[in-house]
């Protein structure tokens, strides 16, 4: 059972460093379907959508290797209480996904102001 709660703990990371590597050798046309990260900013501006997909592959990559390494250390340190905690490690990871993607948002938005919102202003 050991094994099968190893795996899971690492596929978070594994798709993570596996999409951060995809992007970083080969990253998604301007406005493709499918795998990508499109938000209405990206979708708008074809720097913006270069922008995300460069720094989403060098940081999702950096935690795929960090989060991967980290789990895995401490699958293995605590092998015989793994029961107790294999799920807090997903949260964990699924938290650094979710900050992730918050950090590049912010970044888009402090690199490529929207018009919109300078009008108003």
């Amino acid at each position: 059972m050991y094994t099968l709660y190893f795996i899971v703990v690492m596929l978070a990371p594994a798709a993570m460093l596996i999409v951060g590597l995809m992007w970083k050798i080969s990253p998604p046309p301007y406005q493709s379907k499918g795998l990508a990260y499109s938000t209405e900013l990206t979708r708008k501006d074809p720097e913006a959508w270069t922008a995300a997909h460069r720094h989403c592959a060098r940081l999702w990559t950096r935690i795929g290797i960090v989060s991967g390494g980290a789990s895995a250390f401490l699958m293995v340190l605590f092998k015989e209480n793994y029961s107790a905690f294999w799920m807090w490690l997903i949260v964990g990871q699924m938290v650094l996904f979710c900050v992730s993607v918050f950090m590049i948002d912010l970044f888009l938005k402090n690199t490529f102001p929207d018009d919109k919102s300078e009008e108003n202003e």
